[in-house]
């Protein structure tokens, strides 16, 4: 039996979603693998579905250098008494500590290195400055991982742009579990619109709200899900067509999927986002920006509509023009996408074959 030892200094978000989905071995496989998990105390029931008797916490206060010690000593003993085969490390800051954690243990535990940064830091918009600091970390570290995961091709040629050896890389799309088809239930004439995700600068929903802001129309919806996170949060201005809701779970997400008639993903930078991919699945068109990998999944006026990254003048353009039956027929069509390109079980057995693979 091979151990997998799943690690994430914060799992909010999409990154939770891809380690439950992966928690699952493919079919039959059952038996040959064991996962442990180490997560933030305060975000494990994250893991919902999951064994408890599986999950190590540790205490995290944001990102401070206390909490972030915590996180590495707490590894350090995980490692020590699990001996896993196989260190799946999930987002940047635990790819950086992680990977220093096993290079350090290397004289008592070797267990293999798999890294899923779920978006490089050195892809966010920051300072050139920063991006060639970031990148030279990430290039230094490779050469202690034995594969590297990208969730998307953009993400990979990126990577491999700036210095990330192509054959380290591996890439595995993000996937949904397969959706029932089911009509959206009979609602008034108003089109009702839904954001998900965490309230700040790098989901752009600043860039949403002044875009909702200008609109000319008076019968648009708008449901927001969500909180802030790290730093950077954004205001929620009162609006009379808007509501502001906090995470809820995925069954109240999925019900709020069947209620809305388009979903919004205005981000500046993504790894492989779940949210469109769980939208899409429902047959919801998505309104995305087209940062980084999100015009892999999202076809403008086929599956959804496409703007500009930030051009909170593009998405009012294209909420002005919506229209309700349009809107309908754009979700049966991003519904057959995923489907066809997008499963999870494709993802988990692409997943599990980099775990058992000899190469490793």
């Amino acid at each position: 039996m091979k151990k997998i030892l799943h690690v994430a200094e914060t799992i909010k978000g999409g990154v939770a979603t891809v380690i439950r989905s992966i928690s699952t071995p493919p079919e039959g496989q059952d038996r040959q693998y064991e996962l442990v998990y180490l997560v933030p105390f305060d975000q494990k029931q994250e893991l919902h579905g999951i064994d408890e008797r599986n999950i190590r916490t540790f205490s995290r206060n944001n990102r401070g250098v206390l909490s972030l010690l915590r996180f590495a000593w707490q590894l350090i003993r995980v490692i020590f008494k699990e001996k896993p085969d196989v260190v799946h490390l999930h987002s940047t800051f635990s790819g950086v500590i992680g990977r220093c954690v096993c290079v350090l243990m290397r004289p008592w535990r070797s267990p293999k290195i798999v890294y899923c940064p779920h978006a490089f830091s050195f892809l966010m918009e920051s300072s050139p400055a920063k991006q060639k600091a970031y990148s030279l970390i990430e290039r230094l570290l490779q050469k202690v991982t034995d594969v590297i995961i990208c969730v998307s091709q953009y993400e990979l040629d990126q990577a491999a742009a700036f210095g990330i050896d192509r054959h380290r890389m591996k890439l595995i799309y993000n996937g949904i579990h397969y959706k029932k088809d089911e009509l959206k239930p009979d609602t008034d004439s108003d089109i009702r619109l839904l954001f998900v995700g965490r309230l700040d600068y790098q989901k752009g929903f600043d860039v949403l709200l002044k875009a909702f802001s200008t609109v000319e129309r008076n019968d648009l919806r708008l449901t927001v899900v969500g909180s802030a996170v790290n730093s950077d949060p954004v205001e929620c201005p009162a609006i009379d067509s808007v509501e502001y809701l906090p995470w809820v779970t995925p069954s109240e997400v999925n019900d709020l999927y069947k209620k809305a008639d388009a979903l919004i993903v205005p981000s500046r930078w993504e790894g492989f986002a779940m949210v469109p991919l769980e939208g899409m699945a429902m047959g919801l068109p998505v309104i995305a920006s087209d940062c980084t990998s999100l015009p892999e999944l999202v076809k403008h006026d086929t599956t959804g509509y496409i703007f500009g990254t930030g051009d909170h003048q593009a998405l009012a353009g294209i909420l002005n023009g919506i229209k309700k039956q349009r809107l309908l027929d754009l979700g049966i069509e991003g519904r057959k996408m995923v489907r066809e390109r997008f499963s999870a079980m494709l993802m988990i057995q692409q997943t599990y074959d980099v775990y058992s693979a000899k190469t490793l």
